[in-house]
């Protein structure tokens, strides 16, 4: 089966596979009532681009 190819925007690099890019492990975060920041239970994996970094998409905290 094959997979559509994404471009960064940032640099251009042709991202084929997950193994062209970085993930960090991001906790899930709310506004509260009173204008103040909390974090929730939930995390979400922020996938960037290896090359340069730039933030490609958010997936989920366990293994997509």
């Amino acid at each position: 089966m094959a997979t559509e190819q994404i471009e960064c925007p940032e640099c251009g690099a042709e991202i084929e596979s997950m193994d062209q890019l970085e993930s960090e492990e991001l906790h899930e975060i709310h506004s509260t009532p009173k204008g103040g920041i909390g974090y929730g239970e939930a995390t979400r994996n922020l996938y960037l681009c290896k090359n340069c970094r730039k933030p490609l998409g958010v997936g989920r905290g366990d293994a997509d």
